[in-house]
């Protein structure tokens, strides 16, 4: 009874084991991580003499580049924004993700990957978004692991998410009604207050016939709103178990 009981167990244990591995495997951010490592490593290939074309300094640079932890981008439906809700609250996420370019210490660029017709797709490679947030995060002592990027009316921000509350900040938009200076941590009650002054602005040309209402991605890469829709679970798993060969 005892060795029945215990081989029970085991195979209960293999099978919540089993399950986990499944669900971790065939996640979007696993499934994106595989891309991105994967057409990195093609593109650094690829990289001969034009290095600099690729925001590299030194040949070493490229020897050394690797990718750190992605940092998803979200969005919000701007005809259902309240100011009152938390900004982390009222997202959504999207299969988007941007990676900082890391090379020794330093943040050489960004690389960012989508997911489209089931398939990752490298969207771009260039700029110094993540070079922004990393700055700002050793300045300000928060990780960059607790940030997420949302495109809010045609701008970008950055939502900070520490133990103690919401935090944000834009790399490239000021709002002088609102105090808001560009690349500067402020507390998020801030930025909805730019998030509301962008709102009457929008409303406002809506009404006068000039303004297309328009998703983040469309904004940035002229693309149609993302949906999580992947390959099957078993295309997924094949993905998975071939690159850790």
């Amino acid at each position: 009874m005892k060795r029945k009981l215990i081989m029970i167990a085991t195979l209960c244990m293999l099978i919540i084991f089993s399950i986990g591995t499944i669900s971790y495997a065939v996640s979007p951010q696993v499934q994106a991580n595989i891309a991105a490592q994967d057409s990195f490593k093609t593109l650094l290939k690829s990289i001969n003499t034009e290095y600099r074309d690729f925001y590299f300094t030194t040949k070493d640079e490229v020897s050394m580049a690797k990718l750190g932890n992605p940092i998803q981008w979200a969005t919000i439906d701007i005809n259902k924004y309240d100011p009152s809700i938390k900004i982390s609250d009222q997202v959504t996420r999207e299969p988007f993700y941007t990676y900082p370019v890391i090379a020794g210490n330093n943040v050489i660029t960004d690389f960012s990957i989508i997911l489209k017709d089931e398939k990752w797709h490298v969207v771009d490679f260039g700029g110094a978004l993540t070079k922004n947030i990393y700055k700002l995060a050793n300045e300000n002592n928060f990780n960059p692991d607790d940030c997420f990027l949302l495109n809010f009316g045609g701008d970008i921000f950055v939502i900070v998410n520490t133990n103690r509350e919401e935090m944000a900040f834009s790399p490239y938009y000021s709002d002088q009604n609102a105090g808001l200076k560009e690349k500067t941590l402020v507390n998020s009650d801030i930025i909805k207050k730019s998030f509301m002054n962008k709102v009457r602005n929008i409303q406002e040309k809506a009404k006068e016939g000039n303004y297309k209402t328009i998703g983040s991605n469309e904004a940035l890469y002229g693309l149609p709103p993302l949906e999580f829709k992947q390959k099957s679970i078993f295309e997924r798993l094949s993905i998975y178990f071939n690159h850790l060969l």
